[in-house]
């Protein structure tokens, strides 16, 4: 997807607050420290556009970008950073519920995370959420500028065997040197031209 224009439509805190627009909707979810913002940012080429905190999971709330009037962003709170606080996860999934259930136009989601990480239970339940939604589900395993190339291999098996995903739906992602950002438009692409 070639684009020119992006633009933060609204930061909603529940469903009377989601934009309306029939333009096809990509969700990114992950966990807290997963890198979703920064990724957000390399995917659009833009430095602050998603807005990434120094500490995990500040978040609350729904962001949607329009991206050159051709598809929607959102950028999902990131969950599990703390873990074990009930209130927390009662708030995320109070949030999260009715926007996979109630959101006709959402198209598909990519999955943020971070490529030292083995996917764990909060993981799962987002691919089920996906699942369920009948939503195409992407991988994109983040900061493999950390790892070796064989290191990375692993990871991406490790991920889609724990996940049940395709190959090809799992992207090995750097947002420093920019690897991988091609292989994800390609796939973000078939997502919104359904």
């Amino acid at each position: 997807m070639q684009f020119h224009d992006v633009k933060l439509l609204i930061s909603a805190a529940g469903k009377e607050q989601w934009p309306e627009t029939e333009l096809p909707e990509v969700v990114f979810a992950g966990r807290s420290n997963a890198g979703k913002s920064t990724l957000i940012n390399a995917l659009l080429n833009r430095k602050q556009m998603a807005y990434s905190g120094k500490t995990p999971g500040k978040t609350r709330l729904i962001n949607f970008y329009e991206v050159d009037g051709r598809a929607i962003f959102a950028d999902s709170p990131g969950y599990g950073y703390a873990a074990g606080i009930r209130q927390d996860a009662a708030s995320f999934r109070r949030l999260m519920d009715p926007y996979f259930r109630l959101r006709p136009q959402l198209k598909g989601m990519i999955l943020v995370l971070d490529s030292r990480r083995v996917p764990n239970e909060d993981d799962q339940l987002m691919i089920e959420y996906a699942r369920n939604a009948h939503l195409a589900v992407a991988a994109a395993v983040t900061k493999t500028d950390k790892l070796n190339q064989s290191e990375t291999a692993r990871s991406l098996k490790s991920i889609r065997e724990a996940l049940g995903i395709s190959a090809h739906s799992a992207v090995a992602i750097s947002a420093v040197n920019r690897k991988g950002l091609e292989e994800l438009w390609t796939l973000i692409d078939s997502m919104v031209e359904k």
